[in-house]
């Protein structure tokens, strides 16, 4: 909808109130909520919209968490989750750090209508990243009752909003940094953990950038089957990426807590089909950091595989367990799903081998077990652990 001069320039007053009490408030508090409650209040005045809300990634989860909001009923704001793929709105942002503007969610075939949104009836939405140390800490979202084509205007608006709660949010990091220097028996593990964090902001970093080029190339594709091999691929990246959110958010990064690892990377997949319960029972070992990703890998591939073919009507669950044998040494991670089962698979498709593959990385096994129900496979191997110097 086109605005007059005088309209638009009414638009842009309210704007740059919204930015300036929104910074006026930020510089008053170190309070987190306080921090957050103020964006979602003055991003909705700004822009005029009654729904609003803060997203907050977490790593161990693989997801985004509704941290703060303005205008949702019980049980969305501190519960609701979404997902960070890219399927999801608010998940490609914090993949390829740029925002996301959604005309129309109800009919979308590249994104994911969740349920918070379609309850509350939304059908137009504005995402921009939050951006803490140079690495997205979440997203800032603005959610419309009607369908709305959100100008550039709002979107440089919604984005300066996310940049000063980004710098809220860097100041009190930084103050819990100070704090902790000022103690002298930690301030060599404070140079450590530093170190490992700028090194995690840069691996993150590189994982976005690939994401975000290949979002761009997958977008050109005319032929759905080679758009499909681009997410594919997109999925096993960002598979490795959480990875990589594990190794560097622990002491020991020569070896990784696998149970960790594992949980959040079904956290993220649980949000790729509603309907679909993704139940986990993983026993806490440490694997070397190949290891583990290889086991990510193999996970990501059959957990996918059986929310893609083995529920047509949409019901189902897939169960992941890892479990050890500490007498015999021997681990096993076994994927059982209740579908409709499939045959042996042929010794040469390709998900079978890219799986059998993986497993040979780890010097490990993968059996197709019969089940009553469904399908089931276990990958067996004898795990190394890389010693600590």
């Amino acid at each position: 909808m086109l605005l007059d001069n005088s309209e638009h320039i009414e638009k842009l007053q309210r704007h740059q109130e919204s930015l300036n009490d929104f910074a006026r408030a930020a510089s008053e508090t170190n309070r987190l909520g306080q921090h957050l409650h103020s964006a979602c209040s003055l991003a909705g005045r700004g822009l005029g919209v009654k729904y609003t809300k803060v997203m907050r990634y977490r790593p161990t989860k693989g997801d985004l968490l509704v941290e703060a909001g303005i205008g949702w009923g019980p049980g969305v704001v501190g519960q609701a989750t979404l997902g960070s793929d890219v399927a999801s709105g608010p998940g490609r942002v914090l993949q390829a750090r740029q925002a996301m503007r959604i005309d129309d969610l109800r009919d979308n075939p590249w994104f994911r209508y969740p349920s918070p949104l379609r309850e509350h009836g939304i059908i137009s939405t504005l995402n921009v990243p939050v951006a803490v140390d140079g690495v997205v800490w979440g997203v800032l979202a603005a959610d419309s009752e009607v369908q709305r084509d959100f100008t550039n205007d709002e979107v440089v608006f919604l984005s300066a909003m996310a940049n000063i709660l980004g710098l809220a949010l860097q100041g009190m990091v930084q103050q819990r940094r100070t704090k902790k220097s000022a103690e002298r028996a930690l301030r060599a593990v404070d140079r450590q953990k530093m170190l490992r964090h700028e090194l995690g902001h840069r691996a993150k970093n590189d994982f976005q950038m690939v994401i975000a080029i290949l979002l761009i190339q997958m977008d050109k594709q005319q032929d759905a089957q080679l758009a499909t091999v681009f997410k594919h691929v997109i999925a096993q990246i960002s598979a490795i990426s959480v990875a990589y959110d594990q190794l560097f958010m622990q002491d020991d990064q020569a070896n990784l807590e696998i149970a960790t690892y594992l949980e959040a990377l079904c956290g993220n997949l649980r949000h790729r089909c509603e309907g679909i319960e993704i139940e986990t029972h993983l026993e806490s070992t440490e694997l070397t950091h190949d290891c583990a990703v290889s086991l990510g890998l193999i996970t990501n591939e059959l957990v996918t595989n059986a929310i893609k073919h083995a529920f047509p009507e949409g019901k189902g669950t897939v169960h992941v367990e890892f479990t050890t044998d500490r007498d015999r040494g021997r681990s096993c991670l076994t994927v059982t799903d209740n579908g409709i089962g499939m045959s042996t698979p042929r010794p040469g498709s390709a998900g079978l081998r890219l799986i059998q593959q993986f497993a040979q990385q780890i010097g490990g096994s993968v059996d197709h077990e019969p089940v009553e129900r469904g399908t089931r496979f276990c990958i067996s191997f004898f795990p190394k652990r890389r010693p600590v110097h």
